[in-house]
């Protein structure tokens, strides 16, 4: 490989590059001559001075001084013929390297060239060796270095790749506490963007000072584990989520701190999971306790003999049969709710007239309802389509719906069951409405949660907190259909469930 053309040529080492003729006028030889002529012309003007001096003829002393003359001459003409052939070789030098400066290869030396510059162009040709040998070796150092880099770039898109595309927020701060790499869902969680705030100072892209105080302290030498994890609570939305941050710092071979990566993982829902959970086995709990209580209580006396005549007894005995029925439906309501949320309650879809199912639930209300002085009313569409549902299902929901309405409408009040097509005309409308005592409009967003009972509602009438929890669970999750609420306190409340039309 050369210089400047990265040409590969081979040199000939000097021993065993062809000899070349000897020159006459050489450098060496020029020399010589021009020493041995000043030699003789010194020894010639000594002789002339001591003719002259011992009053020799002047003709001898004439051939002495044009001896010397001559011979003054013959040096000076020696001494051109010498610089012309010094001019030469350096002209013929200067060739060979131009000759290598453009093709990178030392021609090989002519005739011409001087017998004194062997040493040199052979210096200059192990030289230029030398450096072909170091320019081939750099040249597959660059080559394993530029392998080196593609592979390394391929690992970094590669990593870069996973990182983007996982769920969770992913952030990426080196060894100076600037933002290296983020992904797209740490870029909404965080609100910015990383190809514009790339190789920033992290508390330029970040607002939230306890979480960039985090980072800091996660990059720092002084932390004595290379990874922790921390809870991570922020208002989104109008939302608190809690996030479990993954601090993992980077180090390089000889453990210095290169940088840190950050990995939210949001764990609102698991938090709100287990908060419902606790909430739960604290209610059913409670639920439990209060019938078991009274059952406990009234069959303690009926042991203890406190019971004296029939009639207590019957008594104690009918409030025992009340609080069981009441524990049988709370456990078979959860017991319900259960199923249908985890997806193995066994449904029976078939062809279903609606009207049938609130004709029957109407009929079951009638004797309560007498008993409150509470009308009953029913406005059936003669026409309504089919629906493909479970009829027991659908039927415990209007029932539980036709239950809450007689419960919480007072003495002298109507409820009434409608049915009919809803105006897009691709569902059947089941509406039970009441004049009733309504529900606040606090409570309503909560109506249909597990245990939940507004405080007059719980004043007013017993109940669980099942029933319409169940009721949407029937109509949304078992039925895919929907449920609305409307109410206002004093005034009565109307919940309408719509239902999918039968299709083929």
């Amino acid at each position: 490989m050369s210089i400047l053309g990265h040409k590969t040529t081979t040199l000939l080492p000097a021993h065993v590059r062809p000899r070349r003729k000897a020159i006459f006028f050489s450098m060496e030889k020029t020399s010589s001559l021009t020493l041995a002529l000043l030699a003789v012309i010194v020894v010639v003007a000594c002789s002339g001075i001591v003719a002259a001096v011992k009053g020799a003829p002047l003709r001898n002393q004439y051939v002495v001084w044009s001896a010397c003359g001559m011979l003054v001459g013959l040096a000076t003409t020696i001494l051109l013929i010498g610089r012309i052939v010094t001019h030469r070789s350096l002209a013929v030098v200067e060739r060979h390297l131009r000759d290598l400066s453009r093709s990178g290869t030392l021609t090989t030396l002519d005739h011409s060239m001087p017998g004194e510059l062997q040493p040199v162009m052979d210096a200059l040709s192990a030289y230029v060796l030398h450096v072909h040998t170091r320019m081939d070796e750099l040249r597959l150092q660059k080559k394993e270095l530029d392998i080196q880099m593609r592979l390394a770039e391929a690992d970094r898109q590669s990593i870069e790749a996973i990182i983007i595309s996982i769920s969770d927020a992913v952030l990426v701060i080196d060894s100076y506490g600037e933002l290296i790499l983020a992904n797209t869902a740490a870029e909404q969680l965080l609100g910015f963007h990383a190809r514009q705030w790339r190789h920033r100072p992290v508390e330029r892209v970040l607002e939230d000072a306890t979480l960039v105080s985090l980072l800091k302290d996660a990059r720092s030498p002084d932390e004595q584990s290379g990874r922790r994890q921390v809870e991570y609570t922020v208002l989104r939305d109008g939302r608190t989520q809690t996030f479990n941050i993954t601090l993992s710092r980077v180090t390089d071979a000889a453990g210095h701190p290169r940088g840190v990566v950050a990995v939210f993982h949001d764990i609102t829902r698991e938090k709100e999971i287990a908060q419902i959970k606790s909430d739960f086995v604290s209610v059913v709990s409670h639920e439990l306790r209060t019938p078991l209580s009274s059952i406990k209580a009234y069959v303690e006396m009926l042991v203890d003999g406190e019971a004296h005549d029939e009639n207590t007894r019957r008594h104690f005995y009918q409030i025992i049969e009340t609080e069981t029925n009441r524990l049988q439906r709370l456990i078979n309501n959860i017991l319900n709710i259960s199923k249908i949320e985890s997806g193995v309650v066994e449904v029976h879809y078939r062809s279903l007239q609606v009207n049938e199912v609130v004709g029957e639930v109407a009929a079951m209300m009638m004797p309560q309802a007498r008993d409150k002085n509470i009308t009953v009313e029913t406005d059936l569409d003669e026409n309504l389509p089919a629906i493909r549902a479970d009829r027991d299902m659908v039927h415990q929901a209007v029932l539980n719906l036709a239950s809450n309405a007689v419960k919480y409408t007072p003495s002298g009040g109507c409820v009434r069951f409608i049915t009919s097509t809803d105006e897009n005309g691709r569902h059947v409308a089941i509406t039970v409405r009441d004049n009733g005592m309504g529900i606040k409009t606090q409570d309503l967003p909560r109506i249909f949660d597990k245990f939940y009972r507004g405080q007059d509602g719980a004043s007013t009438a017993s109940g669980t907190g099942l029933g319409l929890s169940l009721v949407k669970q029937i109509v949304e999750t078992v039925h895919k259909g929907e449920i609305s609420v409307a109410s206002e306190p004093g005034a009565g409340t109307t919940i309408v469930l719509r239902f999918p039309l039968l299709t083929d």
